[in-house]
C-alpha cells in the first residue's frame, strides 16, 4: 500500500463516487474516477428510510469500487455519506449492513462537517481572490449559506433544503400549476428572507456558487470551466434561468441532453442560486465545480497542509462567534476579560490537563457564548445559553463541538457538571471530561470578573509545586470576585487535583 496513493468514496443523494489520488512531487494527480448513479434520496427524502433495494445496489456498488482499489493495493477506503444517510431512520442498521457485506467502515457527515469541507475547499482555492464574498453550496439534500468579509467568514447557515429535497417536497404541487418555478422561489424566499435581518452585503462582495449542478450550469452555457471555475455574468445566468423555468423535466432532458433525474432538480438548484445572488447584490455568478472526494484526498495526501488550513480557520469561528454574541447583545468587555482569563489558565497548566489547540479554541468559543442566555432571560441564563448554543451553526464546527461548548457555557456560572444532569450525562466519558476540564477553567475565569468591571490588572499564571497562583494588582473593591473565587475552587481542584490561590496587591 503506497502512503502516496488514496481512495475516497463519495456516498451522496443522487450518486455514488470513487477518486484514487496520488502524491506526486507534492503535486495530487487523480488516477481513477468512478460515478454511479444512486438516488437513495428519493428514499430518504420521501419515505425516511433507505430501502433495502438500495441497500443491495450500494453494497454491489462499494464492492466493486473496493476491486478496484485492491488493484492498486489499496486496502482502505476513505468512505463518508452526507444527507441521505444522515436523514435515513435506519441509518445505523444500513451502516451495519454496509460493514458485514462490504467491510467497508463509512463515516457519515453531519451537516456542519460537510460545509466546513466545502468551506474550507473553496478557501484553499480562492486564495487571496474574493476577500469579500457570498459563498453558497446547493447539494442534493442541503443548503448552505456564507458571508464572508476581509477574507474570513462572518456568518454561516445550513438549511435542510437541497435540489432533490426540494424537488421531492414540492412534486405534488407541479402536477397542478404551470408555473412551478413560482412556487420553488417562494418556498426558497420563506428561508432566505431572514437573512438579510442578520447580515448586509455591498455590491463589492462576490458571489460564488459551488454543488453538483455547477459543472452542468457551465455545459449549458457553452463554458468550459479553468482549474474548475467559471464566471458568467448575472444577466446572462437569468437569461439561462428563463429558458427552462417553464418547462417540464422531459423537456429539460430533451432540450439539454441531460438525463431526467438531472432535469428534475435543475430549476430548484437554479432557483436557490438566483435567490441567493440577488441577496450577494454581485452582478456575476462565480462557479466552482468542488468534490468532496477532492477535499478529502487533499486531506489525506497533505496531511500538514490541511492541519495548517484548518488553523487558520480557527479566525473564521472566532469572527462568527463575535457576530453571533452581538446579535444577543452580548458584554463585550466581559466576554473579553473571561476570555483572556481563562486562555491563561488553560495555558499555564497544558501540561496538566493534556488537552489540545482545538479544545482551546472551544473554550474561547464558550467564553465569547457564554452570556448569550441573558438576552432571553436573567434567571438561570446559563440554561438558556446552553439551549441556545447547542442549536447554533457555525462552520467550522461539528454538533459534537457545539454540544461540548454548549455545556462547558452551562457550567460557567452557579453549578457544576454532574451526572444527575441529562446534557451532561448523555455526552460520552471523554467528552463529558472535556466539559469538566474547559468547565473548571471558564469557572474561576469568570469569578475572576464576577462584577463585570474589569476590576483586576496585570494578571499573571503560574503553575509551580501543584498550585496554581494566579497575581493581579487592583484599585477598586475586588470582595465579589474573592468570594466567587473561593466558592469555585472546589471543583477546579477536583477535576485537577490542584489547589487555585489568588494573590492580589492594592495599587495606591
Amino acid at each position: 500500500m503506497s502512503k502516496n496513493q488514496v481512495a475516497v468514496i463519495d456516498i451522496g443523494s443522487s450518486n455514488v463516487r470513487l477518486k484514487i489520488f496520488e502524491n506526486k512531487k507534492n503535486n495530487i494527480k487523480q488516477l481513477e474516477h468512478l460515478e454511479m448513479p444512486l438516488y437513495l434520496g428519493h428514499d430518504t427524502f420521501k419515505n425516511g428510510q433507505i430501502s433495502s433495494e438500495k441497500v443491495d445496489q450500494l453494497c454491489d456498488i462499494l464492492n466493486s469500487f473496493k476491486k478496484l482499489a485492491n488493484d492498486y493495493a489499496l486496502n482502505r477506503l476513505h468512505t463518508y455519506a452526507t444527507t441521505a444517510f444522515r436523514e435515513a431512520d435506519n441509518r445505523e442498521y444500513v451502516l451495519e449492513l454496509i460493514k458485514l457485506r462490504t467491510g467497508i467502515d463509512v463515516k457519515v457527515l453531519d451537516d456542519l462537517q460537510e460545509k466546513t469541507f466545502i468551506y474550507q475547499e473553496l478557501k484553499r482555492l480562492l486564495g487571496q481572490k474574493s476577500k469579500n464574498c457570498v459563498m453558497t453550496y446547493v447539494g442534493s439534500g442541503s443548503l448552505g449559506i456564507s458571508v464572508m468579509e476581509k477574507g474570513v467568514i462572518k456568518y454561516s447557515q445550513n438549511i435542510r433544503i437541497g435540489s432533490l429535497k426540494l424537488s421531492e417536497i414540492l412534486e405534488p404541487v407541479q402536477g397542478y400549476t404551470q408555473k412551478f418555478h413560482v412556487i420553488v422561489e417562494q418556498y426558497i424566499n420563506t428561508y432566505i428572507d431572514v437573512l438579510s435581518n442578520f447580515v448586509k452585503v455591498s455590491k463589492q462582495y462576490d458571489f460564488i456558487a459551488t454543488g453538483k449542478e455547477i459543472k452542468l450550469l457551465a455545459k449549458m452555457a457553452n463554458i468550459i470551466p479553468e482549474k474548475k471555475r467559471f464566471t458568467i455574468s448575472k444577466q446572462d445566468y437569468l437569461k439561462l434561468y428563463e429558458n427552462i423555468k417553464d418547462l417540464t423535466p422531459e423537456q429539460i432532458s430533451s432540450t439539454y441532453q441531460i438525463t431526467q433525474d438531472q432535469a428534475e432538480t435543475l430549476i430548484p438548484s437554479m432557483a436557490m442560486f438566483k435567490i441567493i445572488m440577488n441577496f450577494s447584490n454581485a452582478e456575476t455568478f462565480i462557479g466552482y465545480d468542488l468534490s468532496l472526494c477532492d477535499f478529502i484526498g487533499f486531506m489525506e495526501l497533505h496531511r500538514e497542509k490541511y492541519l495548517l488550513l484548518t488553523q487558520s480557520f480557527y479566525d473564521d469561528i472566532i469572527n462568527q462567534a463575535i457576530f453571533i454574541a452581538k446579535r444577543f447583545n452580548y458584554d463585550e468587555k466581559h466576554a473579553k476579560a473571561i476570555e483572556e482569563y481563562s486562555l491563561k489558565i488553560f495555558d499555564s497548566i497544558k501540561d496538566l490537563h493534556g488537552l489540545k489547540s482545538k479544545h482551546k479554541l472551544l473554550l474561547q468559543v464558550a467564553c465569547i457564548l457564554h452570556d448569550t442566555g441573558k438576552f432571553l432571560n436573567l434567571k438561570s441564563h446559563y440554561n438558556h445559553s446552553y439551549n441556545i448554543i447547542k442549536n447554533l451553526e457555525i462552520a467550522g464546527l461539528s454538533n459534537q463541538e457545539l454540544e461540548i461548548i454548549a455545556n462547558v457555557s452551562k457550567y460557567h456560572s452557579e453549578i457544576a457538571p454532574t451526572l444527575t444532569d441529562n446534557n451532561y450525562k448523555k455526552l460520552s466519558s471523554t467528552d463529558r471530561m472535556l466539559v469538566s476540564k474547559l468547565s473548571a477553567i471558564i469557572r474561576l475565569g469568570d469569578s475572576l470578573d464576577k462584577s463585570h468591571l474589569q476590576k483586576l490588572a496585570n494578571l499573571t499564571v503560574i503553575f509551580k509545586q501543584k498550585e496554581l497562583i494566579i497575581s493581579c494588582t487592583f484599585n477598586q473593591d475586588i470582595s465579589l470576585e474573592e468570594w466567587d473565587f473561593k466558592n469555585k475552587c472546589p471543583f477546579f481542584k477536583n477535576v485537577f487535583g490542584i489547589k487555585a490561590r489568588l494573590l492580589k496587591e492594592r495599587l495606591l
